[in-house]
């Protein structure tokens, strides 16, 4: 699949670092490095059962009601129809998004989103709209391999949620900030210095860890853009990119509008004020 590129991209860092501390594990203790293996397994093959749902996104069978106003919402998109109508979950931890599917049948929603779509602020072509940019993220979300490979790297997992608690400190402490700006003079000075003293493994180690903390931020960018991507496909090719493209304008950031122009028709897309299309489609 054409993502997979992408996505393995962003995870060397995690496959590295998670490796090495396997490896320890592994020398330290067999024991729990089976016992971690054998949990993995069973976290792995149980992830989108009900209980499995529950651990990902704190997620419950929706009420009856809540199920009806979903799926009723979710009518425009022609193959949720019918059979193909999936079963709804409330994820009471799904705060980073508003809908996903963990596999074609499972569509698992907000509670603000169905809060919005019972109290009336969303129409059914908006729902639809999301519900569909998460059809088309499905193939990764359902994904064995993609499954696998996160819980291999739960120890990378843990270093980002410290590193992300560090980052939001660093906005407001200055020399953390400045601390990491200089970074590459710290690994400059590093691999010269282990270059002068012929210590080759540290070097390679200290040259690892640099590439590393320079291309990880890009690859999980262009990760973020593709899967984002991958949504914003399925919802044009299922005639929703219009709807979608003016949910995204009322953000008015640039990259937003660059998006949301993306996924609007040319003959949709709205025109500066005071022009006008003329006879051979020239504004003026």
């Amino acid at each position: 699949m054409p993502w997979r590129g992408a996505w393995l991209r962003a995870q060397i860092t995690g496959l590295v670092f998670s490796s090495v501390v396997w490896l320890i594990v592994a020398g330290l203790s067999l024991p729990a490095a089976a016992l971690a293996l054998m949990l993995g397994a069973g976290l792995l093959a149980g992830r989108n059962t009900r209980a499995g749902l529950w651990w990902r996104f704190g997620a419950r069978p929706a009420t009856g009601f809540e199920r009806d106003q979903v799926l009723a919402a979710t009518v425009p998109i022609s193959s949720l129809r019918g059979r193909h109508q999936p079963r709804i979950w409330i994820g009471r931890r799904l705060t980073w998004i508003e809908a996903i599917m963990p596999t074609g049948k499972d569509l698992v929603v907000s509670r603000s989103l169905v809060g919005r779509v019972i109290s009336g602020q969303l129409d059914a072509l908006q729902v639809s709209a999301l519900v569909c940019h998460a059809l088309g993220q499905q193939p990764v979300n359902s994904s064995v391999l993609v499954a696998a490979v996160d819980a291999y790297c739960v120890p990378w997992a843990a270093v980002e949620i410290v590193v992300g608690a560090c980052s939001r400190v660093a906005v407001w402490t200055p020399l953390l900030s400045v601390s990491w700006k200089i970074r590459w003079i710290v690994f400059a000075v590093a691999i010269i210095d282990n270059a002068l003293a012929s210590r080759w493994n540290a070097l390679i180690a200290v040259t690892i860890i640099a590439i590393l903390s320079g291309t990880t931020p890009a690859f999980r960018a262009r990760w973020r853009t593709t899967l984002r991507g991958l949504g914003d496909e399925r919802a044009t090719a299922d005639g929703f990119g219009p709807t979608l493209a003016a949910m995204i304008r009322t953000g008015r950031r640039i990259p937003d509008l660059e998006r949301a122009a993306a996924l609007t028709p040319s003959a949709n897309r709205p025109h500066p004020a005071g022009t006008t299309i003329g006879r051979w489609g020239k504004t003026r």
